[in-house]
């Protein structure tokens, strides 16, 4: 009977951690340590750091044959922007744990890209960043890596349940409109951006593209009276949009090669312009406007707008209307 009992209590165990919203834990390689990291209240920033590159290496393939880690990323726009080093224990302890992982003297930054600094193979450095606690046991904040002018970051919360860190997904306080995709989280920025629609619309397309993992390297943005988007946006604008999108470029780096295709000037690598233009506004509240992205002159989609203001806020959504070459 006791055994019936053991068994039916294991059965609902592995029935409620079915059923969890909360990720796995992965368990040390053999040979490995554990660092306790998910055991310490104290340490949430680290459990998530662990968490990621646990789900990393447990993959069968990995895109990036060198790895470090980071105590908080760097800014890809920013030329003298580096990864700051974690604590010299917890790079042993993290490594100890992932004996795949290497230390963060072996990723060096090479322009948009990361390269082991031995072999030069590309390389990946994860990290920890815009995390905050509301209260000792929640926490919220992102986690992944940055590598070759791209990112794996994604948004994750934190409990501290039954002695240990808990995480799961933390979905984004959103708005979705017809034809676009999920809007930046909500947060206190250094620089205000221009309450326009202009303004709204081109985030919207900003969204979207950084939302992708399968873009060019180096992603530009304006907004033009006409139908070429060769002007930058005034200084204060720009930075507060790459202060929002850190992987956004100074439009200063996209530059049109033999008049054919955008190129990032400085690494000669495909690039793109995204582009608010053709603006009209029939009542204060009320817009039209056309917005999307070239990246050559075969090359480019536009799509029309339509922007009401609604509850303080503008909404963009697609008319259908939109031009393809």
């Amino acid at each position: 009977m006791n055994h019936l009992r053991s068994l039916v209590a294991l059965v609902m165990l592995a029935a409620l951690s079915a059923c969890s919203a909360y990720l796995p834990r992965y368990a040390p390689a053999q040979g490995a340590i554990e660092t306790g990291y998910y055991e310490n209240i104290q340490t949430p920033r680290l459990a998530l750091l662990e968490y990621r590159l646990g789900k990393y290496f447990a993959q069968k393939d990995r895109p990036y044959p060198v790895v470090c880690a980071a105590a908080e990323k760097m800014v890809p726009h920013i030329a003298a922007s580096r990864p700051r080093p974690l604590d010299p224990d917890v790079e042993l302890k993290l490594i100890e744990r992932f004996p795949g992982l290497s230390p963060l003297s072996r990723c060096e930054r090479e322009g948009l890209d990361i390269v082991a600094t031995d072999t030069r193979q590309a390389a990946a450095i994860f990290d920890v960043h815009d995390f905050v606690c509301d209260r000792p046991t929640e926490c919220v904040g992102y986690a992944g890596y940055y590598a070759n002018g791209q990112h794996g970051w994604s948004y994750y919360r934190m409990t501290f349940v039954d002695g240990q860190w808990r995480i799961e997904p933390e979905e984004l306080n959103i708005i979705l409109t017809s034809g676009t995709q999920k809007s930046v989280p909500p947060k206190a920025y250094a620089a205000p951006l221009p309450d326009t629609p202009a303004i709204a619309l081109l985030t919207e397309l900003l969204d979207e593209q950084f939302a992708s993992p399968d873009r060019f390297p180096t992603t530009c943005a304006t907004i033009a009276s006409g139908n070429r988007t060769y002007q930058a946006l005034p200084g204060e604008v720009e930075l507060a949009l790459m202060e929002r999108y850190p992987e956004l470029a100074p439009f200063e780096r996209c530059v049109w090669k033999d008049d054919v295709v955008v190129v990032d000037a400085i690494t000669g690598e495909r690039a793109v312009i995204y582009s608010v233009r053709r603006l009209a506004c029939t009542l204060p509240d009320e817009c039209t406007a056309w917005g999307g992205w070239i990246t050559a002159n075969l090359g480019a989609q536009a799509w029309e707008y339509r922007l009401r203001r609604v509850e303080g806020r503008w909404i963009a959504k697609r008319t259908g209307n939109g031009v393809i070459s």
